[in-house]
């Protein structure tokens, strides 16, 4: 069974995205746990954590307020109260309440401690439980309603600023996956204000609002965060090939901004010609292992606006077959519909909707991958999904653009050459 991350981590990591806000977790210790050391090890940042401040109890992120089963008979808004005055102490520009499920159904005026601790417009409380919604969905609807709250005024469009919306700190490598993609953006002539959820500051949310355009990476991780600024007048950009996953959607990408923002994309498009004729030498040099590759099976299982781009990719450019592909729930329906009319059309129908099978290269999240690959399930298990954090990877191995392109075929050409 394949293992994902539910709304409230999704709601969680959108708010330890923004570089100077904070989360407070309104619920046990156990709740916790994963959020903090997750949080740290993708978006390490000093400053916080005293061992001596209570509710942080020596760990920098995602302090909690350690209900016990007192707190769920007789209320706990005297360890919220508390427990704010603790974050504030660290001195952060937002702190924002979430509430773990359990404590959801106690009902504590966080509002009344937020008021009590003098914070009024410097904290907020997530009020609804997002725990079970699908990560992504969470991911943006949270960060809209941050939006909401800090509600920037939008003062002038500035011509030729951008935001990059739709990158998560769930996503794999997400540091090096920014660096590519503002890079194309800038070889355009374009500024990027802001990459909300993605390590932008408060400030930088509020100035985003005068960006000209949105551009979208993963609609599925920004869906109600493209609504809030379409409201605001900012039109969002958006590659009809989905997220830019695979040489071919990556041009796909650069070309959709290009023909929204009038901007010439010949030097980014060079790049990446640059990089597809780097790989084609490479395969024309091993040559004998590359022709392994033709007619391999896989599986690919994830967000449809990359499970979509990365099928089509493997199946043109390396002539492997979809044996299995699945898409999570909250799925861009334009997308997924897109994914299911291409297997169609080359004869692998029986592949939609199929969990990972045993074949030749599993691509999700990292969990099931490893598991399989340990298990002899297939030649590759390649983590592309939200539990693939790339903790342990020095070189740059993200999903997204030339440097995934480059780490997925990496990938494959290792479990070719050692099966």
């Amino acid at each position: 069974m394949r293992i994902l991350p539910d709304g409230l981590t999704g709601s969680i990591m959108a708010v330890e995205g923004i570089s100077d806000a904070a989360v407070m977790l309104h619920g046990p210790g156990g709740c916790r746990v994963r959020h903090m050391v997750l949080s740290t090890a993708v978006f390490p940042r000093e400053g916080r954590g005293d061992p001596f401040v209570p509710y942080f109890y020596g760990y920098p992120r995602v302090p909690a307020t350690y209900l016990d089963e007192y707190d769920f008979i007789n209320g706990a808004c005297y360890k919220s109260e508390e427990g704010l005055s603790a974050v504030a102490s660290t001195d952060p520009s937002l702190i924002v309440v979430i509430d773990s499920p359990g404590a959801a159904l106690i009902g504590d005026d966080h509002d009344r401690a937020i008021d009590a601790n003098g914070l009024a417009g410097r904290a907020m409380h997530i009020g609804e439980s997002m725990a079970s919604m699908p990560a992504t969905t969470a991911c943006g609807r949270t960060l809209a309603q941050v939006m909401d709250f800090i509600s920037p005024v939008r003062r002038k469009m500035r011509k030729g600023a951008v935001n990059l919306l739709g990158l998560s700190l769930m996503d794999k490598d997400w540091k090096a996956a920014k660096r590519e993609l503002v890079g194309y953006l800038e070889d355009m002539g374009l500024e990027v204000i802001a990459s909300p959820g993605a390590g932008s500051s408060v400030d930088e949310l509020i100035g985003s609002a005068d960006a000209e355009f949105n551009v979208v990476v993963c609609p599925e991780m920004c869906a109600e965060l493209v609504r809030w600024y379409e409201g605001i007048g900012v039109p969002a950009v958006c590659s009809e090939a989905g997220a830019p996953v695979g040489f071919d959607a990556t041009e796909a990408w650069i070309r959709a901004v290009a023909e929204a923002t009038g901007r010439d994309p010949t030097k980014p498009l060079r790049r990446v010609a640059e990089c597809r004729e780097s790989v084609f030498e490479k395969l024309a040099g091993i040559r004998y292992n590359a022709l392994r590759i033709r007619g391999l099976t896989f599986s690919a299982a994830g967000t449809a606006s990359v499970v979509r781009p990365l099928t089509e990719w493997l199946y043109s450019y390396l002539a492997m077959v979809p044996e299995a592909i699945a898409v999570d729930d909250g799925a861009d329906e334009h997308q997924a519909d897109a994914l299911r009319s291409f297997l169609e059309c080359i004869g692998s129908e029986h592949a939609w909707g199929r969990e990972p099978v045993p074949c030749g290269v599993v691509l999700c999240e990292g969990v099931q991958a490893a598991t399989m690959e340990l298990a002899d399930q297939c030649r590759a298990g390649i983590p592309v999904g939200y539990s693939s954090m790339g903790l342990d990877d020095i070189i740059p191995r993200p999903v997204y653009g030339c440097q995934g392109a480059l780490y997925i075929l990496d990938e494959i050409m290792h479990g070719v050459r050692n099966s």
